[in-house]
């Protein structure tokens, strides 16, 4: 049983390995624990369900790092796709000698809503950058204020254990060494982190209610939230669609724009209710990193490429399928020879079927170096 066992433990470290999908203090650890299964009549379902624990860790942050990218992208395109058509816009009005009359009656007015809102997706795309870079400077000053408060716990906890043996003198001493070893800095930078967090997010708040109080007035009257329109304290903008309406019928040649400029407001719909959806989901891929917030910046640190990080999830999730699914073999009740196992499992790994299917090659080459090093192990 034990050599089976060590057979798909060694088979997912090397892959691992291979992919650079755990970091060094991963890998040391599961190779100790492999080696001491050597010592031990078993370890299969410790050894399995730590190491589908370890993996499903990494696959959430480097979701988590994939998802913020991926919001943040999407922003980006938003804006530029934004600023494509509004430029397609002022060409064509370019084009057409427009008179006073009509640019005090509408076009005046449309080309002012619609660099209002371009320059508001501008702010909402630096604010989402700079956000990610607080939430994550939050995450590692509150992680390094828990350090620093646990460090002078446990300092207090073993002076007051040896306190009985002490002299007056090393009392003293132990009382300035624990006043000194305070975490001020510590606590000072993650207030700070913390309120630049809350700062930048209320500041994404507040232009998201302007995107949607623009968006109000961008659609028909009688299809508004009036509480988003009557607030005193929030800027007023003017009706657009009601001023594009009228315009249509003073000024007839304006209809040759209704297409271009209906598409403009559709965009301006969209794109606020997707930008209130990107927030929210940024939120939610923030979590796993303040909850592993070191394990997150060492999986940062090894690499930044979004590719990347997109392959190592799809590495991970097979990964995860092919333990779950050998070690099935470990449980079925069946007395397999060490060989029929082996078989048992080149078979599993080669199912066109299974989710592993587009890495069976990399898993057999990994199969082949494990059985090598485990036949020829001398004990």
């Amino acid at each position: 049983m034990q050599q089976k066992e060590t057979l798909l433990m060694m088979i997912v470290l090397n892959f691992a390995e291979d992919k650079n999908l755990l970091n060094a203090e991963q890998l040391e650890d599961a190779r100790a624990s492999l080696r001491a299964m050597f010592l031990r009549a078993t370890g299969e379902e410790t050894m399995l369900r730590k190491m589908i624990g370890i993996l499903k860790l990494n696959h959430s942050l480097n979701r988590t790092f994939n998802q913020m990218v991926n919001v943040l992208e999407v922003i980006g395109k938003s804006h530029k796709s934004l600023a494509d058509k509004l430029a397609a816009l002022k060409k064509k009005l370019g084009s057409m000698d427009i008179s006073v009359e009509e640019n005090n009656d509408f076009v005046g007015s449309l080309l002012d809503f619609s660099n209002d809102f371009l320059r508001n997706v501008g702010a909402f795309e630096r604010q989402m950058i700079e956000y990610r870079e607080v939430m994550e400077n939050q995450a590692r000053t509150a992680h390094v204020f828990e350090l620093a408060k646990e460090a002078r716990a446990r300092l207090k906890s073993r002076f007051e254990e040896a306190k009985s043996e002490d002299t007056e003198h090393d009392e003293r001493i132990k009382k300035k060494v624990y006043q000194s070893f305070n975490y001020a800095d510590a606590e000072s930078e993650y207030h700070f982190a913390r309120r630049s967090a809350e700062r930048t997010s209320k500041e994404i708040r507040s232009i998201l209610r302007q995107f949607n109080r623009m968006c109000q007035m961008a659609r028909k009257p009688e299809m508004r939230e009036v509480e988003r329109i009557e607030d005193a304290n929030e800027r007023q903008y003017p009706d657009i669609y009601t001023i594009t309406s009228a315009a249509m019928y003073r000024h007839p040649r304006m209809k040759d724009l209704l297409p271009m400029i209906q598409d403009l407001m559709k965009m301006y719909q969209h794109s606020y209710g997707m930008f209130k959806l990107d927030f929210k989901k940024f939120n939610q891929a923030i979590e796993p990193m303040t909850r592993n917030t070191e394990d997150y910046f060492l999986a940062k640190e090894q690499d930044e490429d979004f590719r990347t990080k997109q392959e190592k999830l799809r590495y991970i999730e097979s990964l995860i399928a092919l333990i779950e699914n050998i070690s099935g073999l470990l449980k079925d009740g069946k007395e397999y020879a060490y060989p029929a196992f082996s078989n048992a499992v080149t078979a599993a790994i080669t199912r066109t079927d299974s989710k592993w299917a587009d890495i069976a090659e990399d898993l057999l080459r990994m199969k082949v170096g494990a059985e090598a090093e485990l036949s020829t192990r001398i004990s």
